[in-house]
């Protein structure tokens, strides 16, 4: 029950997050990142099924044989998951007015570093609730990302052209271009 509860604590502070961030990225013009995969599908599965496991201590249908230390790391896991989302709505709003990318802060080095929160805090998910139902976080995301990347990646190749396509180049896409293999 308890890591239940974290899990649900770190998905509110992420979703306030994205509610206080939105309206300031929106009033400044910049790309708002995650429009699509921020909407229901991950909704249901990173806070509706941990909310209702948290509520309702449910059994568990699938459960998974993790180690004893997999509720801890996946604590550590989400809070690093949390400030990764907050810097990336953050860095966003540091920008300099008009500019077409961002590519200070944690954006030197990741180009969706708020995708690449939402995949820690799916594997945080896991890891805290060690159920097989605890999967959707994972599977929502699974089933949203690429086309919300494609479309993103595309946005941008037409907004700065070879700008961007050179800012791929130095970096990875979820995780820093040397850690990508």
């Amino acid at each position: 029950m308890l890591w239940s509860i974290i899990q649900l604590a770190g998905v509110c502070i992420m979703l306030l997050t994205r509610l206080a961030y939105l309206p300031l990225l929106q009033q400044r013009n910049a790309m708002v990142v995650g429009q699509c995969i921020l909407r229901w599908p991950v909704l249901t599965g990173m806070w509706l099924v941990p909310m209702l496991a948290a509520a309702t201590g449910w059994r568990r249908y699938w459960p998974l044989e993790l180690a004893p230390l997999a509720a801890p790391a996946g604590s550590l896991l989400l809070v690093y998951a949390c400030w990764l989302f907050w810097r990336s709505q953050h860095d966003l709003l540091l920008q300099p007015v008009g500019t077409l990318q961002c590519q200070g802060g944690v954006y030197q080095r990741i180009r969706h570093p708020l995708y690449a929160a939402l995949w820690l805090a799916a594997l945080a998910q896991l890891l805290l609730l060690q159920d097989g139902v605890a999967a959707s976080g994972m599977l929502a995301l699974l089933l949203s990302y690429r086309g919300s990347v494609r479309r993103e990646e595309g946005e941008m190749l037409q907004r700065a052209g070879n700008a961007y396509r050179l800012y791929m180049e130095k970096t990875g896409r979820l995780w820093p271009r040397g850690l990508a293999a």
